[in-house]
């Protein structure tokens, strides 16, 4: 058999670097500052306020990073992701985008091991990172669309098409979408709700009847069952919880019928978890609905053959390893590197019997799909571009060197600068269709937005507000 196992760098692959940690953090910003989180989070959090949190939660990465809060780890999983985020970051963190995804859950975790009085509100803390983190990578949406750009290489198609089992870490449908296979998502899938909010399963069917879901139709992907922590074991507790409890349920029904310590059991969880006895009973009542959301570890703990596993980092999802390592039937592992550091870690700790290590970019080189790159030259008023970078930077209140400006300026090429002002033009119109005299908060709007625009598109904002200048009779004309 022939399994593959796929990491958010095929994403980054076909889609570009709007789906890296970075971008993504970035994207979190400007949605604040549009004010599109404002009913999210009930409107008792201002986009300022999450821009605030986030620029303060930086001190305390720093803090964990210097060792200030050595004493408040005790547990080994606690320990370990000290340990790991120490070694990771070994300089001083100057942006919340500097931070990558999965860590913000372990800095949120150790602010809250600090201020134990506040232990009340982790798990809503917890959900709003949760909430945040899903919209950024959701991306509008755009990350759905990613097959897309698959479909155009048939090689890509033909390859995905040639496995047995497809697994995924990510939570897009791109894949399925492409292959038209069943796609096993082992941390989540934004087409499918969390537990509690998906009518499907006993407790989401519970909280609809008594009207207490709280999906919001304009950002239903934040309230899909991904799978977001810094630990990979405590992944992997939910996961088998999930998977543990799907299986007892099955018997719940025979059980009820005849077994009268079951019975028995149930009268008690009745007084004391009223919750878990209603979601017994429901079961029982309709055996058609998921006990618990399935993750497929469980089958791909068992996969047979050959594995490949393409854009995943092996000092990431521990969880994921331990169980390719515990496989006996596993005959071979191809693991395709993008950065030397993973191939040298594979192969100093993963036995070379197993494990094959292949470059990703000779992968892409044998599919014909390399991205295209583009080295245009433009010529640029480089006697005036230190006053324009320092006003780009001011209005996307994102610090760019000049000389990645003039680099990343250079790689796009005229078609595609068109098609980017044409957005911001669009844009622009839609927020002020009469070109009326705006106010400053609507000034900062628009900055905002044309910088989001920017980072949905894989560029970043003070580039794109070059490529307007650049462009400025273009837009025009678009008006």
């Amino acid at each position: 058999m022939k399994n593959l196992l796929l990491g958010n760098g095929i994403n980054i692959q076909f889609g570009g670097v709007a789906y890296s940690s970075s971008f993504i953090m970035k994207r979190i910003k400007y949605q604040a500052k549009l004010d599109r989180y404002d009913e999210l989070f009930g409107n008792k959090l201002t986009g300022t306020e999450i821009v605030n949190l986030l620029e303060n939660f930086v001190e305390e990465a720093n803090n964990i990073r210097e060792g200030v809060y050595d004493d408040l780890a005790t547990d080994s999983d606690t320990l370990d992701a000290l340990k790991d985020f120490k070694y990771r970051y070994n300089t001083t963190i100057k942006n919340s985008h500097d931070i990558m995804l999965e860590d913000w859950f372990f800095v949120v975790h150790m602010f809250f091991l600090k201020n134990f009085d506040l232990e009340e509100h982790r798990i809503s803390a917890m959900q709003g990172f949760e909430h945040l983190i899903l919209d950024a990578i959701y991306n509008s949406g755009k990350i759905q669309e990613i097959y897309k750009e698959m479909k155009k290489y048939k090689k890509v198609k033909r390859f995905f098409n040639s496995f047995d089992n497809i697994y995924t870490l990510n939570y897009d449908n791109n894949i399925e979408n492409l292959t038209q296979k069943k796609v096993y998502h082992l941390h989540g899938d934004f087409s499918v709700f969390a537990n509690s909010e998906n009518e499907s399963n006993v407790l989401g069917y519970i909280r609809k009847k008594a009207g207490e879901t709280v999906v919001l139709d304009n950002m239903k992907h934040c309230f899909c069952n991904a799978l977001l922590n810094y630990s990979g074991k405590l992944k992997y507790k939910v996961i088998t919880d999930s998977h543990r409890l799907i299986v007892e349920a099955d018997n719940f029904a025979d059980r009820y019928a005849n077994d009268i310590i079951f019975k028995q059991e149930l009268e008690r969880l009745k007084e004391e978890k009223p919750l878990e006895y209603s979601m017994i009973m429901t079961k029982i009542s309709h055996p058609e609905l998921n006990m618990a959301t399935e993750y497929y570890f469980d089958s791909f703990s068992k996969i047979e053959g050959e594995l490949t596993i393409i854009g995943m980092s092996p000092n990431n999802d521990a969880h994921i390893f331990d169980a390719i390592l515990s496989n006996k039937k596993l005959s071979k592992v191809i693991f395709y590197y993008y950065d030397e550091k993973d191939r040298a870690f594979i192969e100093t700790y993963f036995p070379k019997r197993l494990f094959q290590c292949e470059k990703v970019d000779a992968l892409w080189t044998r599919l014909d799909c390399k991205r295209k790159t583009y080295n245009c030259n433009y010529k640029l008023p480089y006697e005036h571009l230190d006053k324009f970078i320092e006003i780009f930077n001011a209005l996307s209140d994102d610090f760019v060197s000049l000389e990645t400006i003039i680099k990343e300026v250079n790689k796009i090429p005229q078609f595609e600068m068109k098609r980017l002002c044409q957005l911001v033009k669009i844009d622009m119109h839609k927020r002020n269709p009469f070109h009326t005299t705006t106010d400053e908060k609507e000034f900062l709007q628009q900055n905002a937005s044309i910088s989001y625009i920017a980072l949905q598109e894989g560029i970043l904002p003070s580039v794109l507000y070059m490529i307007c200048i650049m462009n400025f009779e273009y837009i025009k004309e678009m008006a």
